[in-house]
């Protein structure tokens, strides 16, 4: 009788450490982003929304914001977004298999967009704006001429997504 509790402990741990291991191998091989320290840029759509990006943009963002302003454009939209906010978009975007959120080609989702640890926005270097559905809004408009003063390029797949690096 001794034995038995001895074997169905041992099978136990077993059991469990196959288990931690198999889940230890399914974990995402996605690069690391150290979170960005954040500041805000007040929306000029509303005195109660804002705008998080890194703190090394936040300058530039705040006068990209006032200048809309004065040219009569009020723009607000998301910046920095969490890995775990990534992986939502992800999962919206492209699909809820491991293969959809880590591996496929952001190409692939409708919109295209980028595999967690590697998009602007876990940076807080990329904000998209409300507004920029399509190249004809008053929006997409003044950003094409004016972002790049401020930094911020547009992905020619999406004339809501400005970045720093355009990407």
């Amino acid at each position: 009788m001794h034995r038995a509790p001895t074997r169905l402990r041992a099978s136990a741990l077993a059991a469990a450490l196959i288990t931690t291991l198999a889940l230890a191998a399914c974990q995402p091989n996605a690069p690391a982003i150290t979170p960005p320290t954040t500041a805000k840029a007040a929306c000029t759509t509303s005195t109660t929304r804002s705008i998080v990006v890194a703190e090394s943009i936040v300058t530039n963002v705040r006068r990209l914001l006032a200048a809309a302003k004065a040219d009569g454009v009020k723009l607000c939209g998301g910046g920095y977004r969490d890995s775990a906010s990534q992986i939502a978009v992800r999962k919206a975007n492209c699909g809820t298999t491991y293969y959809d959120v880590y591996e496929k080609p952001a190409s692939q989702c409708t919109p295209p967009t980028a595999k967690p640890g590697t998009s602007q926005h876990e940076k807080g270097l990329a904000i998209d704006f409300e507004s920029c559905e399509t190249r004809t809004t008053a929006c997409y408009k003044w950003l094409a001429k004016n972002a790049a003063t401020y930094g911020l390029k547009n992905l020619p797949s999406e004339p809501w997504h400005w970045s720093t690096t355009g990407g």
